[in-house]
């Protein structure tokens, strides 16, 4: 008993206690063990993720991406056909507005016709005068032919002297000359009468093509040039895709290159086409002409190129469930390049 009171004063004599939580396999030595476990799934898990991501972005661009030119640069486009006035007038009326169809040969405008219709009676009066004109001309003419014959034979006979034969002469010279000068005032009557007629004709305007009505540029009471724009119209059975795209992507770019359209109008449908046309670089942006850079500074700039792709189709204008392709819609392209 001594002996282990004794060693119970050596144990806790020193005021140091023996405490349960430093015993063996306590739980804060089983937490000091887990933690490098948390940390490294911490840093393995975002890996996996960027790993993952990458698979996919590589999966896409392995499937749709690779062998594919694309830009979103692009546009439904047409011929623009703009109708003007051949003459000065005033507007009286327009035929259509702005989205209306029109077919070939359809009226569109018309012309305030009053002063030419003033100046064909005009013209037709000046004719009529001429060719009453030209009657006259020539009753002259038949009766100083007359007198000449019946000189000639008195001259011929001594009964009237060299002078008169030669008056009798000249009559008919003059009346010859007269005769001619009145068909020719029938001549300018005739051609200022179609002047005024064709300029008629031109007070009424009609559309050269069957299409659609993008603009409208004057208002009825407008007074129109000659050549100044009324209309413009699209043939919608003629349109294309304009591609804007950088020249950097023309290398692979081939003509009659298959092309997958989208347009932003019809969201999920697909249209079919082809390259038909690689321009030239789009001189309203950018110069032809390399400036002047004698001071040193250049800034390098990519130029876009316009590629004309063509609509399978497009003759009427009607693709994937009757849906109209207008000039002006948005579109993107994705074009199958040839890999070399």
């Amino acid at each position: 008993m001594a002996m282990d009171e004794h060693m119970n004063e050596r144990q806790y004599g020193s005021g140091q206690q023996v405490r349960p939580a430093q015993q063996a396999g306590s739980p804060q030595q089983a937490n000091a063990g887990q933690k490098p476990l948390v940390k490294r799934k911490r840093v393995v898990i975002p890996i996996l993720f960027l790993v993952l991501a990458g698979i996919v972005v590589l999966s896409y661009w392995y499937l749709f991406l690779r062998g594919y030119v694309s830009t979103n640069d692009a546009y439904v486009d047409g011929d623009p056909v703009t109708v003007s006035s051949k003459i000065l007038g005033r507007v009286t009326e327009l035929a259509v507005d702005e989205g209306d169809p029109t077919t070939q040969g359809q009226l569109l405008v018309l012309l305030d016709d009053s002063d030419l219709r003033a100046q064909e009676a005009q013209s037709k009066a000046g004719l009529e005068y001429s060719q009453r004109n030209v009657t006259l001309a020539e009753t002259n003419l038949e009766r100083a032919r007359d007198d000449f014959e019946r000189a000639s034979l008195q001259f011929r006979d001594t009964v009237i002297t060299r002078e008169q034969y030669d008056h009798a002469k000249q009559a008919l010279q003059m009346a010859e000359a007269q005769s001619k000068v009145a068909l020719s005032q029938v001549g300018t009557a005739k051609a200022q009468l179609g002047v005024v007629e064709t300029q008629l004709k031109n007070t009424t305007i009609f559309s050269p093509i069957t299409g659609v009505v993008a603009k409208k540029w004057v208002m009825p009471g407008d007074i129109v040039q000659p050549g100044q724009p009324i209309f413009t119209i699209y043939d919608l059975n003629n349109i294309w895709v304009t591609a804007n795209l950088e020249e950097t992507k023309l290398w692979a770019l081939r003509l009659n290159d298959p092309v997958t359209i989208m347009i932003d109008t019809y969201p999920g449908r697909e249209f079919k086409g082809k390259v038909i046309l690689i321009g030239a670089a789009a001189a309203s942006q950018f110069s032809l002409i390399p400036p002047n850079n004698a001071s040193g500074n250049f800034t390098k700039v990519t130029q876009r190129v316009p590629i004309k792709i063509s609509l399978q189709n497009s003759g009427s204008n009607k693709q994937s469930g009757e849906v109209a392709l207008l000039p002006g819609m948005s579109a993107e392209v994705k074009i199958r390049v040839k890999s070399e």
